[in-house]
């Protein structure tokens, strides 16, 4: 049994996708709404607000019932401006309630991916790539609470699995960047897109493929306490603009490059590059390249 705590959001969404294409595993998909969820033989659908303690006792009982689980932690409060503005809220989300689902929980957890960030890294430049072993140093407190969050993952022998920006059109009802940004362009409207912000991106059906991927890896190798699941490119997010335009076959004129230095967008300080190394993802799975796919 596999089990995903936030099969809703965003990657959510393509993770219980991938596992039910690729597998032939049961998977109980978690959700604080359980309506736009997949209805399929293999997927138990189960409401979850994980800072509710009894939904949390209801994801342990169910967990129980079908024997040792991989579980996918995707739960997050994640907007990096809103978590500074209401960080109680936010601790709780991404902190307390993880710690009360892994009390609740670990007998029958055969194995944890926590979706963790870049952001845990802090300031890097365009000539470096965050390896896992490297200091964390977060440049707010959203990379600060996940940090602590793989901490308390690793002591109960979990893998954090470190995530850049992920770009993809959404799988659910909710808009994802990439949807607003393709209307934009068919609409025939310009959109700024920064270009001094570097991430190792990666698309969202990529993504979800290599977790699916690690969880199965474990079966036959033990997984360290923290990978970077990113792509093989530095890309800035007007590039991703530019890709998006040349998919859609709109100008690239569509796309307008600025600075994060024209200010006025965010409230919090964000690190302009967190390029990462995926070199132990690419050992661990015996592949030689990851690509985004736009």
């Amino acid at each position: 049994m596999l089990a995903v705590i936030g099969a809703s959001g965003f990657l959510g969404s393509y993770l219980v996708r991938e596992i039910l294409e690729t597998t032939e595993e049961t998977v109980v998909a978690a959700a604080r709404r359980t309506d736009c969820l997949p209805v399929h033989p293999r997927v138990i659908p189960l409401r979850c607000d994980v800072t509710d303690a009894r939904n949390i006792a209801a994801l342990a009982d169910t967990m129980r019932g079908g024997g040792p689980c991989k579980v996918f932690w995707l739960a997050a409060y994640h907007n990096i401006d809103l978590v500074a503005q209401n960080p109680d809220t936010a601790r709780a989300v991404n902190i307390t309630a993880l710690g009360s689902f892994l009390n609740s929980a670990a007998e029958s957890i055969s194995l944890l991916l926590f979706a963790s960030t870049d952001c845990v890294y802090g300031e890097g430049s365009a000539d470096v790539r965050f390896r896992e072993g490297d200091p964390l140093e977060p440049v707010n407190l959203y990379g600060a609470q996940k940090a602590e969050a793989e901490a308390l993952v690793n002591a109960h022998g979990g893998t954090a699995a470190r995530l850049p920006f992920l770009f993809g059109p959404s799988l659910t009802a909710k808009k994802h960047f990439y949807d607003v940004l393709s209307e934009n362009m068919k609409a025939g409207k310009k959109t700024d897109m920064f270009t001094d912000s570097l991430r190792s991106s990666l698309d969202y059906g990529s993504a979800a493929a290599l977790l699916v991927r690690l969880a199965q890896s474990a079966e036959t190798r033990s997984l360290p306490k923290a990978v970077n699941v990113c792509g093989d490119d530095d890309l800035s997010k007007y590039d991703l603009g530019l890709m998006l335009a040349d998919k859609l076959g709109v100008p690239r004129e569509a796309v307008v490059p600025v600075t994060s230095a024209a200010g006025g967008v965010f409230r919090e300080r964000r690190a302009l590059a967190a390029l990462m190394d995926n070199g132990l993802l690419k050992s661990i799975l015996g592949i030689n390249k990851i690509k985004i796919k736009i």
